[in-house]
C-alpha cells in the first residue's frame, strides 16, 4: 500500500497482493502437511490484507469482497492447490510418482470430499469450479 499510495484503485491492489503476496504466502503448500491452526494464520494474514486494501475493520467478514473480487479464501487455496497437485502426480507417466500418488489418494479424497470433487480424473477446470462453488455457497451477502 505504500508503493500504491493511499489513493489507488483497490483492484489494482487486489491483483498486486493476489500475483505477488500470495504466491509468496503459500509456496510449497502443495506438500505441506499443514495443520489448522498454521492455515488460520494463513487466513488471517490475507483476510488482513484485504481489510487494509478496502479499509475495512478487522471484526468485518472479507468473504463478500473476496467474492466478487473473485478471490479465493487461503485455505480453499491451499486445498485448490494440493488438490491439482496430487492430481498432476496420479496423472504423471514416472514410476516414483504413481507409486507416490498411491500413497497419497486417501488424502486426495479426504480434502476432495469437503469440494465434492471425488476422483482425480476429473478436469483442473471442474476441480477449481468445485472448490469455488463450495466457497461462493459460504459467502453471506
Amino acid at each position: 500500500m505504500s508503493i500504491i499510495g493511499k489513493q489507488s484503485n483497490e483492484m489494482v491492489a487486489v491483483h498486486i497482493a493476489k500475483t505477488y503476496c500470495l504466491p509468496s504466502l503459500t509456496y510449497g503448500c502443495e506438500v505441506w502437511n499443514i495443520n489448522r491452526s498454521t492455515l488460520h494464520k494463513m487466513n488471517v494474514a490475507w483476510n488482513a490484507c484485504f481489510r487494509r486494501i478496502f479499509g475495512g475493520f478487522y471484526r468485518e467478514s472479507v468473504k463478500p469482497l473476496q467474492f466478487f473480487c473473485g478471490v479465493l479464501p487461503v485455505s480453499h487455496f491451499v486445498h485448490q492447490r494440493k488438490l491439482l497437485f496430487w492430481k498432476s502426480v496420479f496423472l504423471s507417466e514416472n514410476d516414483v510418482l504413481a507409486s507416490l500418488s498411491r500413497l497419497t489418494s486417501c488424502r486426495f479424497l479426504a480434502t476432495g470430499s469437503l469440494y465434492n470433487v471425488t476422483s482425480r480424473e476429473l478436469s483442473t477446470s471442474k476441480i477449481k469450479h468445485s472448490v469455488w462453488h463450495v466457497f461462493a455457497n459460504s459467502v453471506e451477502l
